[in-house]
């Protein structure tokens, strides 16, 4: 599996605080089956301030200290959406060496101008993702407008937690609305180094269970792979088709 969404880069934010722990997080990730780490810390959000050089800097040397294990290391952010930040962003703050970036925004109210800076970063050619919008007020709210930011070609990516109940119910329900109806593309730990347990896992078999396994593998390992190798992932993998069953129609959606 590959992990998109993680604060596990050391002393960069609200995530581990230590280079030994980080070492001792991607170790346990590793025993659990992870292939290849993205490392996101919070870069110009309202609480966490996190110059994209230090973030370089810690990168280097947890890459050096991790060299003899078998995992692959990206260097990437979760990018705060402040009005500017759009002119702020380089390619330092991108997935490795991909166009993808990693986005998000205030839990209890978008950014201002949201849309507009998502239309200017996909306008130079860069691919947002969104991270957990199962947790944004306006989408527990209105879940569907999470298909509005998939026209706006804006990726979501999902929190294993709110997938097993750890933020609470109404999340969870979010979060497998947006699986159910495809408009999740991706599905990370957010793993901010705070308890030992890894989650993933768990969110993927809970997947696996109710919905398929292709479903848990398109979300932790096909469409991530895709975003490392710089590929372009589908939007809208799902086609939504309308029954008839005894006299009402019904909504039905199916692998495209």
């Amino acid at each position: 599996m590959i992990d998109i969404h993680t604060h596990i880069l050391h002393n960069c934010d609200d995530g581990s605080d230590c280079l030994e722990l980080s070492i001792e997080h991607i170790t346990n990730m590793i025993d659990k089956g992870v292939t290849d780490i993205v490392l996101t810390p919070h870069y110009m959000n309202s609480y966490v301030q996190t110059d994209a050089k230090v973030i370089d800097k810690q990168f280097k040397k947890l890459s050096e200290a991790t060299a003899d294990l078998k995992i692959n290391l990206y260097k990437g952010g979760e990018i705060f959406l402040n009005p500017g930040v759009e002119d702020k962003i380089d390619k330092e703050l991108c997935i490795g060496d991909t166009s993808y970036i990693l986005v998000e925004t205030n839990m209890s109210e978008f950014t201002p101008d949201i849309y507009e800076i998502l239309f200017q970063l996909v306008r130079r050619g860069l691919r947002p993702i969104l991270a957990h919008p199962e947790r944004y007020n306006y989408i527990m709210n209105e879940p569907d407008i999470a298909e509005d930011f998939l026209h706006r070609n804006v990726y979501l990516q999902v929190n294993a937690g709110s997938i097993l109940g750890f933020y609470g119910h109404k999340i969870a329900k979010t979060a497998w609305y947006l699986i159910n109806n495809g408009f999740a593309h991706f599905i990370a730990s957010d793993n901010h180094c705070k308890i030992d347990e890894y989650i993933l896992p768990a969110a993927i078999e809970a997947i696996r269970d109710n919905i398929d396994d292709y479903t848990a593998e398109l979300l932790t390992k096909i469409n991530p792979q895709k975003m490392l190798n710089n590929e372009k992932i589908k939007y809208f993998y799902l086609k939504k088709q309308l029954i008839e069953r005894k006299g009402f129609f019904e909504k039905i959606l199916r692998k495209i």
